[in-house]
């Protein structure tokens, strides 16, 4: 004979909600696992691309500084122009005609510049060109350098290409500074459009700024 077993059916439901608890428990523990995981590889990817992030700005930032070159500002420089000391600033100057006038002479540094080396120093140097006006009709334009020296910059003597022509280009070649401009005919006024194309090179030579 087959011993006879009891079983409490009311311990059944109980042994079916441990069964469920324990299967939760497993599910959770697995999801919070996935979650870490996901945590920690999100963290990495992010730590990735900032330092790539990084890298990148460090290496335009070294592109960048080799690459640029220097251009000296004359906005601020003083000038010799007519035997007067002129000092710019921001790129205009405005002297009195006569200490009891209230007339100007207006000195402006006009928007045409050339860079390069002219005073044999392996340096930058800025080619420029300066229109004076106010005293009368005229218009008068000037060429001068601003180039570098033992401690820092500053600006040449300026000479004069004409009254009231029409400046086109200046450059700087092996040294020598170019300017293009449209100028007239001997016998023409100044009132007439300047049509002719001249041109004018200057050099800087023991320490002065000369026509060529």
């Amino acid at each position: 004979m087959f011993p006879v077993v009891n079983f409490d059916i009311a311990v059944l439901p109980q042994h079916k909600v441990l069964c469920q608890n324990l299967l939760l428990d497993v599910r959770m523990s697995y999801m919070r696992k996935i979650v870490i995981i996901i945590v920690v590889i999100g963290a990495l990817a992010i730590l990735y691309a900032m330092r790539d992030s990084s890298s990148v700005k460090d290496a335009d930032k070294t592109t960048t500084s080799k690459n640029s070159n220097f251009r000296p500002d004359p906005s601020n420089g003083t000038f010799m122009i007519d035997n007067e000391s002129i000092t710019l600033s921001a790129g205009r100057n405005e002297t009195q005609i006569t200490p009891t006038s209230a007339l100007v002479e207006e000195t402006v540094l006009l928007d045409k510049f050339a860079y390069g080396d002219v005073n044999a120093d392996d340096k930058e140097d800025t080619a420029l060109l300066l229109a004076r006006y106010g005293g009368g009709s005229g218009t008068f334009i000037y060429v001068a350098v601003f180039v570098s020296g033992p401690v820092t910059y500053r600006g040449s003597d300026a000479l004069f290409i004409g009254d009231r022509v029409a400046p086109q280009s200046i450059s700087i070649n092996n040294g020598i500074v170019t300017v293009d401009y449209l100028d007239r005919g001997p016998d023409e006024a100044f009132a007439a459009e300047p049509t002719i194309p001249t041109s004018k090179q200057f050099i800087y030579k023991n320490g002065e700024f000369v026509e060529k």
